[in-house]
């Protein structure tokens, strides 16, 4: 089922249509321009439009106006930005390990840039941001509503072609695209047939080799070995990263020991140098 809004990208009509007809996704929304796609999702589960057998669900839009990732910070995107989201059935992950899941997320989209993008190198910080050429050029979001706990909607920004500003004011952020690491221009939507087939076995990994998913985040894992200071009881805290714990979790060794941050942010803590 696809359900088409507005004067949209062919091209893009096109990807989503093959992400459907090949049954990675069941259903698509997709429209010109929306203030969200997470806010259309979540909005579309608080009504009751999503049955069942219309998960996977896919969102997407040519232009995201009030777009947000995490903490409230806004993701503007334009014709050179990339985002969707989709809503997923935890129980079709097995809920034992749906909390890995921003980390099976942020190792799909690694996974997609690597195997497209060759010897490019992408790391991951910590839940689910991933990083190239000293940069973020993807961010992803989850949420859900008390009403529906056991579905799940996951945001997706890319920049594709343009490194918009996600974090204005944060000292020393850096943002990236893919055109402009790579080295030569990429259309957004001939990678998003392939990136959501990527997110999509990636988060079918997490029945049967989560093990594995760890190590690959643990592989890429920007943090480890590096200072960082993070948000503890309400108390900011600082420490080296050890990568994460299997269950997901930030470890971080600090001199109280071994600190397991399951929620929040991490960031690097400059070392000023002689």
């Amino acid at each position: 089922m696809l359900v088409v809004e507005g004067d949209i990208d062919p091209s893009g009509l096109r990807a989503v249509e093959s992400l459907i007809a090949s049954g990675v996704c069941a259903s698509a929304d997709y429209c010109q321009t929306t203030e969200s796609t997470n806010t259309q999702a979540l909005s579309d589960l608080r009504h009751g439009l999503i049955d069942q057998t219309l998960l996977p669900k896919c969102y997407l839009t040519d232009q995201q106006t009030v777009g947000r990732g995490r903490h409230g910070r806004r993701w503007m995107s334009d014709r050179g930005t990339l985002t969707f989201s989709l809503v997923l059935d935890r129980a079709a992950i097995d809920r034992r390990r749906s909390q890995l899941l921003s980390i099976a997320v942020g190792v799909g989209i690694a996974r997609f840039i690597e195997f497209e993008f060759a010897p490019l190198q992408a790391k991951l910080k910590w839940p689910n941001d991933v990083h190239i050429g000293g940069g973020k050029v993807a961010g992803v979001l989850l949420e859900n509503i008390a009403d529906s706990p056991q579905q799940v909607v996951v945001g997706v920004g890319v920049n594709v072609a343009t490194e918009p500003s996600v974090e204005p004011g944060q000292a020393g952020f850096i943002t990236r695209s893919l055109a402009q690491v790579v080295g030569r221009d990429i259309r957004r939507y001939e990678i998003f047939s392939p990136l959501v087939s990527g997110i999509m076995e990636a988060i079918l990994d997490l029945r049967d080799s989560a093990d594995e998913l760890i190590d690959e985040f643990q592989n890429r894992c920007l943090l480890s070995g590096q200072k960082i200071s993070f948000q503890q009881r309400g108390q900011e805290c600082q420490g080296i990263c050890c990568g994460i714990s299997s269950t997901g979790e930030l470890l971080v060794e600090t001199g109280d020991g071994t600190q397991f941050v399951q929620s929040g942010e991490a960031r690097l803590v400059r070392v000023a140098k002689d």
